[in-house]
C-alpha cells in the first residue's frame, strides 16, 4: 500500500444519494474504546489458520482488539452490533458500493476517497472480483487492491455459502494496486442475531502474512526480503481498529433504507459473462461453445460463463424464479449439443478450469472444466496415469458424467469408477459433497446419468494410477478389399485380447489421408510388467491375417502427445458432425452385412466407422453407469460445409437404426439421442434415477436427455 501523510478533507456528495450522505459520526462503542487504549500480547487473537473458528457458535475469548509483531505483523479483531441488520444487505453492499465513488463514500464520508471494480463492470456481484480502492486509515493515505475470494477458498465449510440467510462471509485478500505483493487477508463475517446481525471482522496484514502472487524461486527469495523491510505505517493497527469500528457502525445505520430502495434482486447479476439470444450474432456466439458446427435449430434464451460457484448457485435461483430450465456444458464436445435447447439457460463450466494432483496420496482435485488430455500430460511427467478420454481437449465434466471411455479403460475399468467424490452444487441451490456416505444418492446418480445429471458438478476427488512402465501401439492397415477376412479376425480374437490393450479398427475413405479405402487396426497398450507387454503384442503380432496389410508397425513408444495428435486426425476442429453409436454381442455373420452397407455408404474421410474391442468384465461398481457389452460400434460422419449438411446428417443414424435389432443399448459419449432413441442404462437403474431426480429437482430445472426408450420412461 504507498501512503502519503495528509489531513483528511471533507467531501460531499451529492446527486441521488445525499439523503444518506452524512459526515456525524456516532461515538465508538466502549469496547473498542478500551481496546485502543490496551494493545494485546501476539498470540492472544487466532492467526489466521484458524481463521475457520468463525463458523463455531459462541464468541472467541476476545472479540476486538489489535495486536502487533516484531516481524511487523499485525492481527485485528473488531465486533461491531447491527440492529435491524441482514447478512444478506451486507452481501449486496459489498457488491453494490464498488463501482461509484459516491456510493464508497457513503460508507466512511471522513476517509473513503474512490472505489472502482478493475474489470470496469457495474454489477453487484463481488466475489472472483478485484476492487481498486484508496482511502485514509488515520492520516496514512492508502492505494490498495481489495481481491474477494469466496469463503471456501479460504478453507471455509459449504455451509457459509448454503445459509446466507443466517450468516455471510465477506474474504479478500489485501494487496498493491500495481505489483504483484499482497499485504494480507480480511474477514467479515456477518451472522444473524435477535435483534438484526453482528459483524466479526478480522484482519492479518505485514509482516509474515506479505505474499507474491505468483510462485517461483526467485519471488520466494523477494518475499522473504520484503518481509524484513516492508511494515505497515505506524500507529496503523489501532487506526484501522478504530476506522473498520466506524464504518461498519456509519453504514449499519441506514443500510436497511439504502438495500429496499437499492436492492434488485429480479435481475441476474454474476462475475462472469451472460449472452442472451436477442443480442446480435447470439448464434454465431453459441456456436463458439460447441465442437460440432452442425446447425440444430435450437436456441437457448441465455449462455452464462460463470466464474465462481456462487455465479453457479445466483444462475440456479434466477432460473428457478424465472420459470426456465437449465442445461450445463463443461468443454462443448457433446455431438448432439445436448446443452443447446430452446427455452433454457446453459451453464458453461469453461472457466472451472482448475486442478491439483497429490503424488503421495495418488488422488487429484479437478474442475469439470480440465482439459482430459491436460490433466493427463501433467499426470505423465509425474509417473502417474488417469483413465482420460482419447480427444484432446474433452473436459471432464461430460466425459466423467457419461461414463468416460479413455485410456487403458478396459483394464482399469470406466472412468467414473475411479471418481471417489464430488462437489455438486443441487438445483436447490446448495452446494454439498457427494460420495459414498454423503449425499449418496447424488454420486450414484451422477455416475453414469450423463447430461441428463440434475446438478452442477464443480469438483471431482480422482483416484490415481502408477504410469504403466510398458505403454506402446501396434497397427496393421488394410485395403478395403479385406474387409471380411479383417472383421471375422477380431471378432474372433475379441474375447482373447488382454485388458491391457484397446484394441480396435477405424475404417475410412483415406486411410492415413494417402492410400484409398481401408481399415487401420490399432492396438494400444498400457502394461505393467514385461510379461504383461509381450502377451499384449502377441496377438497383433501372430495375426493371421498381418501378411495381408498394406502397413505393419512394430510396437513403438509415440509418446501421449502423439497419441492425442493421431486421434485427432480424425476429429477435426470446425466440422459438422452426424454421429450415433451402439453396443453389440451380436454374431459376426449378423453384424457383416450392415459393415459392408457402411463400407459402401461412408461419406469421405474424415468420416469413419469406429469397432471398439470392449468384452468387460461385470460392473463391480454401484452406480448409475450400467450398459455395456462386448463390441462397440460408432459412426461418424464429418463435413465441412453446411450444403452437404442435408446429404450427411443422417447417415450415421439411419445406418445404426438399420442394425438396432442388434443393439444392447448405447454409450452416452457419443451419442445421437436427437436422432435415434436406444437405452443408455438398464431399466432398473433409469427408474431409480428418475426416482432421485423427483426428489433432488422436483420442479425438473434440469433438462432431461434429448430422448429415452419408452420402456424406461414408463416403468419410471
Amino acid at each position: 500500500m504507498s501512503k502519503h501523510f495528509s489531513t483528511n478533507s471533507k467531501k460531499e456528495t451529492k446527486g441521488e444519494y445525499a439523503e444518506f450522505y452524512d459526515t456525524t459520526f456516532a461515538a465508538l462503542p466502549k469496547d473498542v474504546i478500551e481496546a485502543l487504549q490496551h494493545p494485546l500480547d501476539w498470540g492472544t487473537l487466532y492467526d489466521i489458520e484458524n481463521m475457520t473458528k468463525l463458523e463455531d457458535d459462541g464468541y472467541m475469548d476476545i472479540e476486538t482488539g489489535f495486536a502487533t509483531h516484531k516481524d511487523g505483523s499485525i492481527a485485528i479483531a473488531v465486533k461491531t452490533d447491527m440492529p435491524g441488520v441482514t447478512p444478506k444487505m451486507w452481501d449486496w453492499w459489498f457488491g453494490w458500493h464498488g463501482s461509484q465513488n459516491n456510493r464508497y463514500q457513503l460508507w466512511h464520508p471522513k476517509a473513503h476517497i474512490s472505489a472502482r471494480w478493475q474489470d470496469g463492470h457495474n454489477h453487484t456481484c463481488y466475489i472472483g472480483r478485484n476492487s481498486l480502492i484508496k482511502e485514509y486509515i488515520g492520516k496514512n493515505m492508502l492505494d490498495g487492491l481489495i481481491q474477494f475470494k469466496s469463503p471456501i477458498d479460504f478453507g471455509f465449510s459449504h455451509h457459509t455459502i448454503n445459509n446466507k440467510e443466517e450468516a455471510v462471509y465477506i474474504c479478500a485478500k489485501i494487496g498493491h494496486p500495481y505489483l504483484p505483493v499482497d499485504y494480507g487477508y480480511l474477514i467479515h463475517q456477518v451472522r444473524k442475531t435477535e435483534k438484526g446481525a453482528e459483524m466479526r471482522s478480522r484482519f492479518w496484514l505485514g509482516g509474515k502474512y506479505i505474499s507474491l502472487r505468483k510462485d517461483g524461486k526467485m519471488n520466494t527469495a523477494l518475499i522473504n526480503v520484503l518481509r524484513l523491510v516492508k511494515s505497515m505505517p505506524k500507529n496503523f493497527a489501532p487506526d484501522l481498529l478504530q476506522h473498520c469500528s466506524e464504518e461498519m457502525n456509519h453504514l449499519a445505520a441506514f443500510l436497511p433504507k439504502l438495500y429496499q430502495i437499492y436492492n434488485h434482486s429480479g435481475e441476474l447479476n454474476i462475475n462472469g459473462s451472460i449472452h442472451t439470444k436477442e443480442q446480435p450474432n447470439f448464434e454465431n456466439t453459441m456456436f463458439t461453445f460447441l465442437y460440432n458446427q452442425q446447425k440444430f435449430n435450437r436456441i437457448p434464451d441465455m449462455i452464462t460463463e460463470p466464474n465462481t460457484v456462487e455465479d453457479i448457485i445466483n444462475i440456479i435461483k434466477f432460473a428457478r424464479q424465472n420459470g426456465k430450465k437449465l442445461t450445463v456444458l463443461s468443454g462443448g464436445r457433446s455431438f448432439s449439443a445436448h446443452s443447446m435447447r430452446n427455452n433454457c439457460i446453459v451453464i458453461s463450466l469453461k472457466n472451472f478450469c482448475n486442478f491439483s494432483i497429490n503424488k503421495d496420496n495418488m488422488t487429484a482435485i479437478a474442475e469439470p472444466g480440465v482439459g482430459g488430455s491436460t490433466l493427463m500430460k501433467v499426470l505423465y511427467k509425474n509417473d502417474l496415469f488417469f483413465p482420460a478420454g482419447h480427444c484432446e481437449g474433452v473436459c471432464l465434466g461430460g466425459y466423467l458424467l457419461q461414463g468416460g471411455y479413455g485410456w487403458n479403460g478396459r483394464k482399469l475399468g470406466i472412468a467414473c469408477k475411479s471418481i471417489v467424490g464430488m462437489d455438486i452444487i443441487t438445483a436447490s441451490g446448495e452446494l454439498v459433497h457427494a460420495n459414498e456416505q454423503e449425499n449418496a444418492d447424488l454420486f450414484w446418480a451422477a455416475r453414469g446419468s450423463g447430461a441428463g445429471f440434475f446438478g452442477v458438478v464443480i469438483k471431482f476427488y480422482l483416484q490415481l494410477y502408477p504410469l504403466p512402465k510398458y505403454r506402446a501401439i501396434i497397427a496393421h492397415d488394410f485395403s478395403i478389399k479385406h474387409l471380411e477376412d479383417v472383421y471375422r479376425w477380431a471378432y474372433d480374437i475379441g474375447p482373447e485380447v488382454p485388458k491391457s490393450v484397446e484394441f480396435q479398427m477405424l475404417m475410412n475413405k483415406n486411410m492415413m489421408n494417402m492410400l484409398g479405402p481401408g481399415i487401420e487396426a490399432f492396438a494400444p497398450i498400457f502394461a505393467d510388467t514385461r510379461e504383461e507387454f509381450e502377451e499384449a503384442k502377441r496377438f497383433m503380432e501372430q495375426s493371421p491375417i498381418k501378411k495381408k496389410a498394406i502397413i505393419t508397425t512394430p510396437a513403438f513408444n509415440p509418446g501421449i502427445d502423439i497419441f492425442y495428435k493421431a486421434t485427432m486426425t480424425h476429429y477435426p476442429k470446425d466440422y459438422r458432425y452426424g454421429v450415433d453409436n451402439m453396443w453389440t454381442h451380436a454374431d459376426i455373420d449378423e453384424l457383416l452385412p450392415f459393415i459392408k452397407e457402411i463400407a459402401q455408404t461412408l461419406p469421405p474421410a474424415p468420416s469413419h466407422f469406429l469397432w471398439l474391442n470392449w468384452y468387460p468384465d461385470a460392473i463391480d461398481t454401484d452406480m448409475a453407469y450400467s450398459k455395456e457389452d462386448n463390441i462397440y460400434l460408432a459412426l461418424y460422419s464429418c463435413w465441412k460445409n453446411d450444403r452437404d449438411t442435408a446429404k450427411y446428417h443422417h447417415w450415421a443414424s439411419d445406418m445404426v437404426g438399420k442394425m438396432q435389432h442388434l443393439s444392447s443399448g448405447i454409450q452416452l459419449a457419443d451419442e445421437g439421442l436427437h436422432m435415434r432413441t436406444d437405452a443408455f442404462m438398464c431399466d432398473e437403474h433409469f427408474l431409480r434415477v428418475q426416482q432421485i431426480r423427483a426428489m433432488r429437482d422436483p420442479e425438473r430445472l434440469f433438462m432431461e436427455w434429448h430422448s429415452a426408450p419408452d420402456k424406461a420412461i414408463a416403468l419410471s
